[in-house]
């Protein structure tokens, strides 16, 4: 279904204040843990608040994306917005960790539809050509917000009260729904099946769930009997959710569309970026401070750079689809110039911050021509009634990926002799390194104009 011009831009707002919503609350809090430590108590359990949300947005992916494949995009996004909203208010309410840290579950669970379903909507509405310049900003507001998200965190605290980094959620949310309602093009209800598989939700939560709570308790243990018996349990679950869901009648994440070459290698692509990119960011502001010797709000700016790379490929890319057509060249070029940049990171040493600078714009450079072209092209691949379910599985992908880099470039940097970070910036290359025989790999056709 096409939408008008001006409908388009109604929709473009709409998904951008949704977007940026999703983004905003999955790092916005890190700076404001110190106060909700001071106000609240409880320092050991202090963690459960990020842990919660992270745990809710991964497990609620999947079937964020068969929901809205099966009862309408709009229907559950609106939901989604709803959930977020009544869940943040009560964030601002919370008297003690543990309620902060149960409300932050449910803001979860809201938050992936946030995330998943703006790019199905777009699926629903925009042409796979036109749809990478209708995605490329998104895609740049999804940058901007992770960044930015610390900073208004910060400054929030500071002004008023870690409280506000919820309440400002419920007008932006108010808006954000009402725009649903009124920007979201309708479309035909699917044809839903006679029953969704629950089983294949649950158990799929479940193995998200333990990832999640696996790679944080080794993150801050380390390896040991409890955490081994812990991976070893999430394997298991994990093996039974892709059991389940390849024999399922209407899956909640179609693993057997990874038979398609298409949708495979779109995966593969989405985790090798996930994981060099957002593996990067995580530890950039740590290396500045302690190999530069600068402050945190320093440190903090070098993300900057990454973020304007990635402003300037999504749309670069995007755009130039749009009006060739042809779009493999952006993954293939956007894997080998993030890769050399990481390789250059790992191996200069101190080199002068200008330098260091230019390399992370680089690798922001290199991502955005391709993260989000992959989701078009994976879209385009498994067909307009399982957008939702496609979109979600990249995202889910995506996301263990980071979840799992995260742990593991962690446990690199502890052991790197002198507390050195070139490991970090070495993986991020062998990352992309895949992630350029992935591209090497995928099909070369155009994309529909139609």
């Amino acid at each position: 279904m096409s939408t008008t011009a001006t409908g388009r831009r109604a929709l473009f707002a709409c998904l951008v204040l949704v977007t940026a919503l999703g983004a905003l609350d999955q790092t916005i809090v890190a700076t404001a843990l110190p106060a909700i430590v001071t106000e609240l108590g409880a320092p050991s359990r202090v963690s459960w608040v990020v842990t919660a949300y992270a745990l809710a947005l991964t497990a609620a992916m999947p079937a964020a994306g068969a929901l809205g494949d099966r009862f309408g995009h709009r229907r559950v996004l609106a939901l989604s917005i709803g959930v977020f909203v009544i869940s943040s208010g009560a964030c601002g309410l919370a008297g003690n960790v543990e309620f902060l840290a149960a409300a932050r579950l449910a803001q979860g669970l809201g938050g992936a539809g946030l995330l998943v379903l703006p790019q199905a909507v777009v699926a629903g509405a925009v042409p796979a050509r036109e749809r990478t310049a209708f995605l490329g900003p998104l895609g740049a507001v999804y940058a901007v917000a992770t960044v930015a998200g610390p900073l208004l965190g910060g400054w929030l605290t500071d002004l008023a009260s870690w409280r506000w980094i919820f309440w400002l959620n419920l007008p932006l949310g108010a808006a954000a729904a009402a725009l649903v309602l009124v920007a979201v093009p309708a479309g035909r209800r699917p044809d839903a099946p006679a029953r969704f598989d629950t089983t294949g939700a649950v158990l799929l939560a479940a193995a998200a769930s333990g990832l999640v709570l696996v790679t944080t308790a080794v993150a801050e243990t380390g390896w040991h009997a409890a955490t081994v018996t812990a991976a070893a349990g999430t394997a298991v679950v994990a093996a039974a959710a892709l059991a389940w869901e390849r024999r399922a009648a209407d899956p909640v994440l179609p693993v057997t569309l990874a038979r398609d070459r298409t949708v495979l290698l779109c995966c593969l692509l989405a985790l090798a970026g996930g994981i060099g990119l957002f593996g990067v960011l995580a530890y950039v502001p740590t290396w500045v401070q302690e190999v530069y010797r600068t402050s945190a709000t320093t440190g903090g700016l070098l993300l900057l750079p990454v973020t304007a790379g990635i402003v300037a490929g999504v749309n670069a890319s995007g755009f130039a689809v749009r009006r060739w057509g042809a779009w493999r060249p952006f993954p293939v070029a956007g894997c080998a110039l993030s890769g050399g940049a990481a390789a250059a990171l790992a191996s200069i040493g101190e080199a002068p911050l200008p330098v260091v600078a230019a390399l992370l714009a680089l690798l922001g450079l290199g991502t955005g021509l391709f993260m989000q072209i992959v989701v078009v092209v994976a879209q385009d691949a498994g067909g307009a009634r399982r957008a939702g379910a496609v979109t979600a599985g990249l995202a889910f992908v995506r996301e263990a990926g980071v979840t799992v880099g995260a742990a593991v470039l962690g446990a690199l940097v502890a052991r790197a002799a002198g507390g050195s970070y070139a490991p970090v910036f070495a993986t991020a290359a062998m990352c992309f390194a895949a992630g350029f025989a992935y591209a090497l790999a995928l099909p070369d056709r155009r994309l529909e104009s139609e």
